[in-house]
């Protein structure tokens, strides 16, 4: 970058080698400094951003970071003369003892970068004020949106506290009376199937629109929190407070509709209160970044379990489709297929159960003599979905996947027919595929176990979160 009026462009330099040796020396930072440093074009040096570039493809492939590595793909891509060979990176590893300080170098980088980028939205502005044909709000606007988009060009921790910490008694007591080895659902014959949900698990949710594939990971969210389980929640489509509101209407049992629009008695105003504080004793979080690529997800968790005293116990993602894609992806589906690929890399590294909700194609809709019912080709977008998942379920409501019986003007459907559900375990590589019945409350968005009778079970009575992992959830 050439001077201007006489003086050099902000820069670090030194601080982008301390950087690039401190990862060399410690791979496991570039995790956190690469929720810092989105972007090559933060280095200054444009040898250091094919550096950075090349360790950050090795790091999504989740390859080893070393001297050798960093040089074959900067081989590869015909950069490693231009960088000035092997010898450079090698010198770049012997420029610091350690990793102590990548995170001020990696902060001293991005302030200088966003100075450099300043400076150019300004020129711009300049270039644009001095057209004859410019108007005054046309140059705003531009300066403006130029401005914003820098203040805002960064990775924010989205990450809201449901809950100071664990009661460690729900842990204790749900593995002790289940000796489930994984994190349990709540959801007692799902837990019978899988043992609770297995570290290093891929597991995908899939729907089409409609079916309550939120509803049910939420629930599921929500559950294993409640039994002590540290879970992070990534919604990609619906905001903290939303989530929030639907877990409290849930665990209420309230009425969504009245709980979002403030319509509750004084009764149902008290139950809310108490499961609000319930909720405030459990380890649930969620991040609502609109915008999040499969990178970031991994660094996040990475940062979020090292604060965290290395509890984490459950990641859930709604949903795989909304997650950016590489920009340079051959097709949507490969850059669908990468994301599923570093989720199932993130579960084995973290050595945590990932549930990432999936969107089916509209396959299933032309297959009416099957009623709906969804089979692993209908995933959308891509094959590889099926290949990196290690349990694949689909929400299956015989009611809304057949619109015809819907629209029959004759047909009114009962209470059970409304409330039917099924999860089909399509895919389970450790273990049966089955077909696990459920219900569904729609007022609350709520899935249950289906009810089951006995003769010490009167109808109406049956609560089954709290009668089979013993919590009590009936509130004063």
């Amino acid at each position: 970058m050439s001077d201007y009026y006489g003086k050099e462009y902000p820069q670090a330099v030194d601080a982008e080698a301390w950087l690039l040796g401190g990862v060399l020396q410690d791979p496991k930072a570039l995790g956190e400094v690469s929720l810092i440093l989105r972007h090559g074009a933060e280095f200054y040096l444009e040898k250091n951003q094919a550096v950075w570039n090349a360790m950050l493809e090795l790091y999504k492939e989740d390859n080893p970071i070393n001297v050798l590595t960093v040089a074959g793909i900067l081989e590869k891509d015909g950069k490693l003369s231009q960088v000035g060979g092997k010898d450079y990176v090698f010198s770049l590893m012997e420029s610091v003892s350690s990793a102590a300080n990548v995170d001020y170098y990696a902060n001293e980088i991005r302030s200088k970068y966003l100075l450099r980028s300043l400076i150019s939205a300004s020129n711009q502005t300049i270039r644009e004020s001095l057209d004859p044909a410019a108007t005054t709000k046309e140059v705003l606007q531009g300066a403006e949106k130029r401005i914003i988009d820098l203040s805002t060009d960064h990775i924010k921790e989205n990450i809201l506290f449901a809950g100071d910490i664990a009661k460690d008694v729900l842990n204790t007591l749900a593995m002790r009376k289940h000796g489930l080895s994984g994190c349990p659902t709540g959801f007692m014959d799902i837990d019978e199937l899988t043992n609770g949900l297995q570290k290093t698990d891929l597991v995908i949710l899939a729907a089409r629109p409609a079916m309550g594939k939120t509803a049910f990971a939420l629930n599921i969210a929500a559950n294993a929190a409640r039994l002590g389980k540290t879970v992070l929640f990534f919604s990609l489509e619906m905001d903290a407070q939303q989530l929030i509101m639907r877990v409290l209407s849930s665990m209420a049992e309230i009425d969504l509709g009245k709980v979002r629009h403030g319509k509750m008695d004084s009764e149902s105003s008290k139950i809310l209160l108490a499961k609000a504080n319930e909720l405030s004793d459990i380890p649930l979080y969620i991040d609502d970044s609109s915008e999040a690529h499969a990178l970031d997800l991994r660094s996040k968790c990475r940062v979020f379990k090292r604060k965290h005293n290395d509890n984490l116990d459950l990641v859930v993602v709604d949903y795989l489709q909304m997650m950016n894609i590489r920009g340079n992806a051959e097709s949507r589906a490969v850059g669908v297929g990468e994301n599923s690929r570093m989720l199932k890399v993130l579960a084995k590294e973290l050595d945590v159960p990932v549930l990432a909700i999936a969107q089916l194609n509209r396959n299933v809709e032309n297959r009416p003599t099957a009623g709906g019912r969804p089979q692993l080709s209908d995933l959308r977008d891509s094959g590889s979905i099926e290949q990196d998942a290690d349990m694949v379920w689909f929400i299956h409501r015989p009611l809304v996947a057949n619109p015809k019986k819907k629209k029959d003007d004759d047909y009114e459907p009962t209470e059970a027919e409304k409330r039917e559900a099924y999860l089909i375990v399509a895919k389970h590589r450790n273990g049966p595929t089955a077909e696990i019945r459920l219900e569904f409350h729609g007022e609350n968005t709520t899935f249950k176990d289906a009810i089951k009778y006995t003769s010490a079970t009167p109808p109406g009575e049956y609560n089954s979160f709290s009668d089979t992992y013993g919590i009590n959830t009936n509130s004063n």
